[in-house]
């Protein structure tokens, strides 16, 4: 599958997160061209902080790879939080592949990989369909007009990004 293929299944899954009450951050987890994780933000539906949508997806795959593979491919709608890199470079991923960017929060920038021999760092593709993730995020905005902390951080997103 294409870089571009993976990113629209995760966008499909943004706008099903979307259906269910949830911002629309999705991810996916493929190896050798096939996906094998999917997965949403699942804040408040599971009421835990650690539901991000690239956890969920690492918890889909699991079992479905070898535990020192190293070619895995995360595709998120959102650039990974500190919590999302750091589990991907523990495990295995070769390529992150995201839409848009968190430049208040994303952890690309600022978490230092670790040196230990089992780590690699992953090569990124950044704006991947970065249009059509933004079009979700302001859809999302315009139906969520309550004034809540996934509402503010959405306006943050938007407005960082020059929207």
């Amino acid at each position: 599958m294409t870089d571009q293929q993976l990113m629209d299944e995760a966008l499909k899954l943004a706008e099903r997160a979307m259906t269910l009450g949830e911002v629309p951050i999705a991810a996916v987890i493929a190896r050798e061209n096939k996906i094998i994780g999917w997965g949403w933000n699942e804040l408040n539906a599971k009421r835990d902080k650690t539901m991000h949508a690239e956890m969920v997806a690492f918890r889909d795959a699991a079992g479905r790879y070898p535990i020192d593979a190293t070619d895995l491919v995360l595709v998120s709608t959102l650039e990974p939080c500190v919590m999302c890199y750091g589990a991907s470079l523990l495990s295995g991923v070769s390529r992150i592949i995201y839409a848009l960017s968190a430049p208040a929060d994303g952890g690309l920038a600022r978490v230092k990989p670790p040196q230990s021999p089992e780590t690699q760092v992953p090569k990124v593709s950044a704006g991947v369909q970065r249009d059509a993730a933004l079009r979700q995020f302001q859809r999302w905005l315009d139906g969520h007009p309550q004034q809540d902390a996934q509402r503010d951080y959405v306006s943050q997103l938007l407005r960082l990004d020059g929207q």
